[in-house]
C-alpha cells in the first residue's frame, strides 16, 4: 500500500486510499489477521465502513482542510474531563509509532478517532477507563 499523504491534495489522497483498501484488502487482513475470527471480521467491517464513509465524503471534499478523521490526518483532541489536549496522526498499523504521536488506525483509540467529526464528542475507551473527548482540530 503507498501510504504517503503529503502529495497531492486531500481529494486525491482519498481516492488512492480507496484504491489501495479495494485492491490491497485481503494481503492488509492477512498481514495482520491471518486467522480468521472475531477481530479479522471485526476489521472487515471497519474498512468497509471507512471506505463508505469515504466515497459519501468524496462529493463533498476539495482540497481544503478535511471534514472528518481519515487516515493521513493530524488531529487534536481535548480531553474534557481533565482539560488537556493531545495531537495524534492517525496512520496504517505498519507506520505507527507511539513515541511520534502516529497511532494505527486499528489501535483501540484509532478506531474510535476515526471518521469522527471537528467538535465532536465521544467516549473513548482506555486501558484507564472511558474519558470523554472532543475533536478539536482535523489537518
Amino acid at each position: 500500500m503507498n501510504h504517503s499523504v503529503q502529495a497531492g491534495s486531500f481529494r486525491e489522497q482519498l481516492i488512492h486510499q480507496l484504491i489501495d483498501l479495494g485492491e490491497e484488502k485481503h494481503a492488509f487482513l492477512d498481514a495482520y489477521f491471518p486467522k480468521q475470527g472475531v477481530e479479522r471480521k471485526q476489521t472487515q467491517q471497519l474498512l468497509a465502513e471507512y471506505v463508505q464513509f469515504i466515497e459519501n465524503e468524496l462529493a463533498d471534499v476539495q482540497t481544503g482542510l478535511p471534514p472528518a478523521v481519515f487516515i493521513g490526518c493530524e488531529v487534536t483532541i481535548d480531553y474534557i474531563d481533565y482539560q488537556m489536549k493531545d495531537t495524534f496522526k492517525i496512520v496504517y498499523p505498519m507506520d505507527a509509532d507511539p513515541e511520534q504521536n502516529c497511532i494505527s488506525f486499528l489501535s483501540p483509540v484509532g478506531k474510535q478517532l476515526l471518521m469522527t467529526r471537528r467538535d465532536d464528542i465521544i467516549n473513548v475507551a482506555t486501558p484507564a477507563g472511558a474519558m470523554r473527548v472532543r475533536m478539536l482540530h482535523i489537518h
